[in-house]
């Protein structure tokens, strides 16, 4: 192969040459979506009730504007007293435009949202591993661990609702925290059988927070 054809290879994309990449991208897209509210007058603050008073093209009003056009192109005589013709055709032209950039905008949203979508699980595993790692020194009892693993746990932690009774995992969790010395607290469990009074089954959990969760489920009155 001849030297003075050979296709050069553009050296692969190191992290931070990528980072600067998209960083170059974001500015010029912002440049350029200025530019093009600019050059057409889009309102960029329409309100949702705003865009209701607006006729949209789905697929059936985009076959009417484009079988109308295609009519009153051919039968010029049909057309209304003083129609622009030309200013319709320059309408169609553009609008035919705008829709082709929606959906180029839509492919490269996509590939956008692939794009963050897989640098999201990158980091998410990597935030694990550091998370695990806190996790084995705390229990460890590394100085200085524990609370920076604490302060990572309560994105583990599902909110309860106000008033709900803790489920059976989240007893047995606080359960294992008492019982290892690991949460302040206490846990108390009352049942009464049901008589010829309704039952009454009490849970209190109060070991999150110091905060009581206190439900009553009343059975139906039945005899012993």
């Amino acid at each position: 192969m001849n030297k003075e054809h050979a296709v050069k290879k553009s050296p692969p994309l190191t992290s931070g040459a990528s980072a600067d990449a998209v960083a170059q991208l974001i500015s010029l897209l912002e440049e350029r979506m200025q530019h093009f509210i600019d050059v057409e007058g889009v309102d960029n603050n329409l309100t949702g009730r705003d865009r209701l008073r607006l006729i949209s093209a789905g697929v059936r009003n985009n076959g009417f504007i484009d079988k109308t056009f295609d009519i009153a192109h051919d039968n010029p005589e049909f057309l209304p007293p003083h129609f622009d013709m030309a200013a319709f055709t320059e309408n169609v032209r553009k609008f035919e435009e705008l829709r082709q950039l929606m959906l180029v905008l839509q492919q490269f949203q996509q590939i956008a949202t692939n794009a963050f979508m897989q640098q999201a699980d990158v980091c998410y595993r990597e935030a694990l591993r550091v998370y695990g790692s806190l996790r084995e020194q705390a229990r460890g009892r590394v100085p200085g661990a524990e609370p920076l693993f604490e302060a990572l746990m309560t994105f583990f932690r599902r909110r309860r609702r106000a008033g709900a009774e803790p489920t059976e995992h989240e007893l047995e969790l606080d359960f294992k925290r008492l019982i290892h010395g690991k949460a302040d607290g206490k846990i108390e469990i009352v049942n009464e059988s049901p008589k010829t009074v309704e039952g009454v089954h009490k849970v209190v959990d109060n070991v999150h927070k110091n905060r009581a969760v206190i439900k009553e489920s009343v059975d139906a009155e039945v005899d012993e």
